[in-house]
């Protein structure tokens, strides 16, 4: 299962990163109004790859690695091709209900909350599994239909965590089931990498021309896990005590003295 444990891995070194020199989600995560409006579609990708807490990220790759079979049923080719359409597809519908809400039902908030994480990918991925799998499975002590399972996963994600993103996790599910009914069939390696190809261009022109980086601070997080600051930065506090000065005036000149 090499192209599970390399996301695992993938997916721990940013978080890492983004712990350790406190990086804030304005500067990586998902947010509606800066995707569409400020075309910074790169935004789609770097999102679903960082966790911004240390449970976030336990529970989505735990989930993943619990979906791995579909690896070894499909081959690592075949999972990793549907992995780029779990991650492109989930987040194009992401944007989509996002509009929908925002135009139709009144609710504002969703043009500047952020959102991230790779649990639309991970529900995508449960529902190719239950789908593939059929049958019955216990949830928590309950049988349930397999193809029901990923929903009833969505509604006890939104009881336990109340903010998390239910149109991200309902995505995954959407797309995840037009792949488990081989609506993709036609996605071959030359349609592959020509998809590939336009994404990467585009995630690069929008982090050139679109905006990449601005440190704004004008919206809401999805999950609410809170930062946590890295030992670089401590570090680095630490060193501007040490160096910190002062000046005073000694027998009527003024010197330099480090503050104790």
């Amino acid at each position: 299962m090499p192209i599970t444990m390399a996301t695992i891995g993938f997916c721990s070194l940013i978080w890492f990163y983004l712990w350790n020199y406190n990086v804030s989600i304005e500067k990586f995560g998902y947010q509606y109004e800066k995707v569409v409006a400020g075309r910074q579609w790169w935004r789609s990708i770097s999102a679903s790859y960082a966790h911004q807490h240390p449970l976030h990220l336990i529970f989505n790759m735990a989930s993943l690695w619990n979906s791995a079979v579909m690896e070894v049923t499909l081959g690592s080719v075949a999972y990793l091709k549907y992995t780029f359409l779990l991650v492109l597809l989930s987040m194009l519908t992401v944007t989509g209900m996002s509009y929908l809400a925002i135009r139709y039902f009144d609710r504002p908030r969703y043009r500047t909350v952020y959102s991230l994480g790779y649990s639309c990918v991970v529900f995508g991925w449960m529902m190719v599994q239950c789908e593939k799998l059929g049958g019955k499975m216990s949830y928590f002590g309950l049988m349930v239909p397999a193809r029901l399972a990923p929903f009833l996963a969505l509604g006890i994600t939104q009881l336990i965590i109340p903010n998390a993103s239910f149109i991200g996790h309902l995505s995954g599910i959407i797309v995840g089931e037009f792949i488990a009914q081989d609506f993709f069939f036609w996605f071959i390696d030359p349609v592959f990498f020509v998809v590939l190809g336009i994404t990467c261009i585009g995630a690069g022109y929008s982090y050139m021309y679109g905006g990449s980086n601005e440190d704004e601070s004008d919206g809401d997080g999805f999950l609410g896990f809170g930062t946590r600051t890295g030992w670089h930065r401590v570090q680095q506090d630490e060193e501007a005590n040490e160096n910190r000065t002062e000046m005073k005036v000694v027998n009527g000149v003024l010197v330099r003295q480090t503050a104790s």
